[in-house]
């Protein structure tokens, strides 16, 4: 059989390396339309004074809004509250949603039945997560408050979500409630890459649950782990919904957060050039979160 001379392998290779970059220079013309130029134009937008209505109207004023921004007490507030919310969650969605999986490993009667359930609340509308919480916080006739009086706790009934020091806890509860099932589906999914032989090795060995999870489980799923961080320092930076359907950053902006501040400069008081100002803050703590982390587990697997 006659070999291909050199040049006619060179062709091919151009060709071939031509149709790749031909095959994702569309995601290229949309990442560029949609993502960076979306975010050139909120940076740039950062520098300006802006009520978002007229473009003549705008005025550059440098550095002004990053300097509003650093000083507003209210910054402070929000980034607390959105660092307990990060912790908080991500710690027991991860936990929950590893014993889940771990759990629901065997192949037991019904087990793909209540992966479902645990996975139902990832699949509602926040709307419908925000509206049933409301019904169990509610002061006179929410389930927990009834059940409080009913077993004479009187004294433990509270409005839950008019109370300064409840209301973000309210908001975190309702969070992982909602988002567990997803953490559930990563680790089911990460578990599926440790051999059954080490299972079956721990078990003859006699290790039990907590002793599994501990010295085989945790150690072998941190690039699963790397993930759920991630989605969840992301998602914990950047969350609205949850918060302004249940308090709307109350009561007495106990529960404000980076978005909610954001929605409130610019669709309540028409400062779109603040409100860059806030998303630009946001992305780069969500960058550099992220990266930290991932350079943490890529250390971390490399020892």
């Amino acid at each position: 059989m006659k070999k291909p001379k050199s040049g006619s392998l060179l062709r091919m290779k151009r060709a071939e390396v031509l149709s790749g970059y031909l095959f994702i220079t569309p995601i290229i013309i949309l990442l560029g339309l949609f993502v960076f130029y979306g975010l050139f134009y909120v940076f740039k937008l950062s520098f300006y004074k802006w009520d978002g209505f007229m473009p003549e109207t705008m005025v550059f004023r440098g550095l002004k809004n990053y300097s509003i921004l650093i000083k507003d007490p209210l910054s402070l507030k929000a980034i607390v509250n959105v660092v307990i919310f990060m912790l908080s969650t991500v710690t027991v969605q991860m936990f929950l949603g590893l014993c889940i999986a771990l759990l629901l490993r065997p192949k037991l009667l019904g087990h793909s039945f209540f992966k479902a359930i645990v996975y139902i609340p990832v699949t509602l509308s926040t709307v419908v997560i925000a509206r049933t919480f409301m019904g169990l916080y509610e002061p006179y006739f929410g389930i927990i408050n009834v059940f409080l009086r009913n077993m004479g706790l009187d004294s433990l009934t509270r409005v839950w979500l008019g109370d300064p020091k409840t209301a973000l806890w309210c908001i975190i509860i309702a969070n992982i409630f909602q988002w567990t099932g997803a953490q559930m589906v990563f680790y089911i999914a990460g578990l599926t890459t440790i051999s059954e032989d080490v299972f079956e090795a721990a078990q003859i060995d006699g290790a039990g649950f907590w002793k599994t999870l501990k010295s085989i489980v945790w150690p072998g799923l941190w690039s699963t782990h790397t993930t759920v961080i991630v989605l969840g320092i992301v998602g914990a930076i950047k969350t609205f919904d949850i918060v302004w359907l249940l308090t709307q950053g109350g009561p007495g902006n106990s529960t404000q957060f980076p978005a909610t501040m954001l929605y409130q400069a610019v669709a309540q008081n028409s400062q779109a050039g603040y409100g860059a100002a806030i998303s630009v803050f946001m992305i780069v703590i969500s960058v550099l979160l992220s990266a930290l982390q991932i350079s943490f587990n890529k250390k971390k697997q490399e020892a």
